[in-house]
């Protein structure tokens, strides 16, 4: 499992977003039995699931995978408070997978809103292009990538 910090947050909105601006998520545990079960399940390669094979591949232990990095950061981004405001990803483009994620390192996510414009096609929604890291505690990027999301504009109160 994840070891996570549990807390409240309020909704994103695309109407709360701002160009240049950055957010850091809360820390979680990337825990052995979570990356050898998700390994099991989605990527079996021996590195993720044995010590010896991945010391034989030049680690220093097992090491979590590149998936399983991604579904990290993406559980982290909906705990921003984008659990009811994003409708859609687009697509991410440059994924980059900078270093081993290895049993016990804490991470958090850091995201830099690069640009948004509202969509020409529906109404009520935006599109929204950021930059985010996965970050090891010691600040070294684990994983890279930029993501194009569709997100919802804040309710307007009159329309109540």
């Amino acid at each position: 499992m994840l070891s996570q910090q549990t807390h409240e947050v309020e909704p994103v909105y695309f109407d709360d977003i701002e160009p240049g601006a950055e957010i850091v998520s809360h820390e979680v545990v990337i825990e052995r039995e979570a990356i050898i079960a998700f390994a099991a399940a989605w990527d079996p390669l021996p590195v993720h699931l044995d010590d010896d094979a991945a010391r034989a591949a030049g680690f220093d232990g097992i090491t979590a995978s590149g998936t399983h990095l991604l579904a990290i950061k993406h559980r982290l981004l909906y705990d921003f408070g984008f659990e009811h405001t994003v409708v859609a990803s687009f697509g991410f483009d440059e994924i980059r997978f900078r270093a081993p994620a290895r049993p016990g390192d804490k991470v958090r996510v850091k995201l830099r809103w690069e640009s948004k414009r509202l969509s020409d096609s529906r109404p009520g929604v935006g599109i929204v292009r950021h930059y985010c890291e996965l970050l090891r505690e010691d600040g070294r990027a684990l994983l890279s990538l930029y993501d194009t999301i569709l997100i919802r504009r804040r309710p307007d109160p009159a329309a109540d």
